[in-house]
């Protein structure tokens, strides 16, 4: 039980931190969704309370013009209000889109170091966040909104419905939110089955991916694999779909039960009502009352329910979404500024080793670099070569030792002057899908004339000449009128990059 309410609790939870997301985002328009849910909630029950009257004075011979006035802009507000509510939704969800992804790039440039990517738990959150950015917020926005519109739709519809019978107001929350509560719990089952817990769920990912990623491409083609992994996909899906069919059976079963029961105590309350006009407690225009509220009862218990189940992951995905927000970087950041005219570097007995590893990956090295000297370090794969070079631009502290500039510890000085003086290419060297102009001044101050002068120095004008390549062309072909480069072309335009920025 405590578990449920906490379980209970935490959604709640989640619930309002998304929609602080949402003034977060734009205040001015969350609150006239604010004003407009309310309305577009309670209009129905206005409808159908000047409709039950208009019944009732037509049999009394009253008037009912007024009446009629007032049911034509209600049911004119009801058919408009959704159109407005979705379009101010639609406003909402690109100011909320454009929110996160700019929250989520703010933070990644304030970590410092790559801690984060070596963090597995932190590092999965991190590519869920990424691939799912572009389309969460759509969801979001039109089933948070969803569950709070029916919500107020629910409550006022048993309030009402509870001036006429109390009894069988609370027999109908009694029957109908059990139902509720067990259908989106079999809902989540299913969705975790599927997604979550399944083990096999990253493994199909990856089948579909080697066969549609250009990554893959080349060898899946050679050695014409497409066959093999298409069986694989199939066999891991059968067995995957097995486990969610088990849970449609027992969602079919459960489901038919508490329906039985809803109709039993529906029932009743139509027998009520019918008997009621019959010995004039009531008047015959209560029985449209009592057939239109419980259709909107069913109708947003059932939208509650269905928009509470699919918003449930979108919430997991706020959830990580604050968790990212709140990484704390370990990684020290000085204050001093990065010495100008220094004359060595000097790496003093250090000895590293990777966050979440226990093996160390350097053990006391010690050696050091005058001005104006040029060093090889020559080493076996996976002796440290690469770990020493992230180690000297700061992407992590050292485990022991020290790495020092005339004597002043690199991590006493500020990471963003640090690096301001520093480059490096590495062996997978970034290949970004901007302009070649972009890809060599990798957001430093452009120069145009330098930038030519870099590639005239790695050896690339006459590749530049014979590809009719300029500085403006993108280096991608995923766009339009991009280009690419061989392996080699690409690694004289990342040794460009490391001149520009000397």
């Amino acid at each position: 039980m405590h578990k449920k309410i906490d379980a209970f609790n935490s959604y709640i939870h989640q619930l309002f931190k998304t929609y602080k997301l949402f003034f977060s985002s734009a205040k001015v328009v969350s609150l006239l969704l604010i004003v407009l849910l309310p309305i577009q909630a309670i209009v129905p029950l206005i409808s159908v309370q000047v409709g039950q009257n208009i019944i009732d004075n037509i049999v009394s011979h009253s008037g009912v013009w007024i009446l009629f006035v007032v049911w034509v802009i209600t049911t004119l507000l009801i058919q408009i209000l959704p159109t407005i509510s979705l379009m101010i939704q639609g406003v909402l969800t690109d100011k909320l889109t454009g929110f996160i992804n700019i929250t989520l790039m703010n933070k990644s440039r304030d970590l410092k170091s790559l801690n984060i990517f070596d963090d597995p738990k932190y590092f999965d959150d991190l590519q869920m966040l990424k691939s799912d950015a572009s389309w969460r917020p759509v969801n979001l926005i039109v089933f948070g909104l969803s569950v709070v519109q029916q919500a107020i739709t629910l409550i006022a519809m048993f309030a009402v419905l509870s001036k006429y019978n109390l009894i069988l107001s609370l027999a109908l929350i009694f029957v109908m939110i059990p139902q509720s509560i067990s259908y989106y719990r079999i809902q989540q089952d299913s969705f975790e089955t599927m997604v979550t817990r399944s083990k096999n769920a990253r493994k199909l990912n990856y089948y579909s991916s080697m066969l549609l990623d250009r990554e893959d491409s080349k060898e899946v083609r050679l050695f014409n694999m497409f066959s093999p992994i298409i069986g694989k996909y199939k066999e891991l899906f059968s067995s995957t779909q097995n486990d969610v069919n088990g849970i449609r059976r027992k969602q079919a079963l459960i489901s038919t039960l508490y329906l039985s029961l809803v109709t039993i105590v529906i029932g009743y309350g139509f027998y009520w009502f019918i008997d009621s006009v019959i010995s004039g407690n009531n008047k015959i225009g209560v029985l449209l009352f009592y057939v239109s509220v419980i259709s909107y009862i069913s109708s947003s218990m059932a939208r509650i329910v269905e928009d509470s189940s699919l918003l449930y992951d979108s919430l997991l995905w706020v959830d990580k979404f604050y968790n990212f927000i709140n990484f704390k970087d370990s990684i020290y950041d000085g204050k001093q500024s990065f010495p100008k005219e220094f004359k060595t570097l000097n790496i003093s007995n250090v000895s590293f080793k990777y966050p979440f590893f226990e093996k160390y990956a350097l053990n006391n090295i010690t050696f050091s670099v005058n001005r104006g000297e040029r060093i090889a370090i020559v080493g076996e794969n996976r002796s440290g070569k690469s770990t020493l070079v992230k180690l000297l631009m700061r992407f992590y502290d050292v485990t022991k030792g020290n790495i020092s500039i005339d004597g002043l510890d690199v991590s006493s000085i500020s990471i963003e002057d640090y690096r301001d003086n520093m480059s490096a290419t590495f062996q997978d060297f970034s290949k970004f899908k901007l302009s070649l102009g972009e890809n060599v001044s990798a957001a430093k101050p452009y120069s145009s004339d330098k930038v030519m002068e870099s590639l005239n120095k790695v050896g690339l004008k006459d590749f530049l000449v014979s590809k009719n390549i300029n500085l403006k062309t993108v280096m991608s072909k995923e766009f339009v009128d991009g280009t690419d480069a061989s392996g080699g072309q690409w690694q004289k335009i990342a040794l460009a990059r490391d001149l520009y920025n000397d």
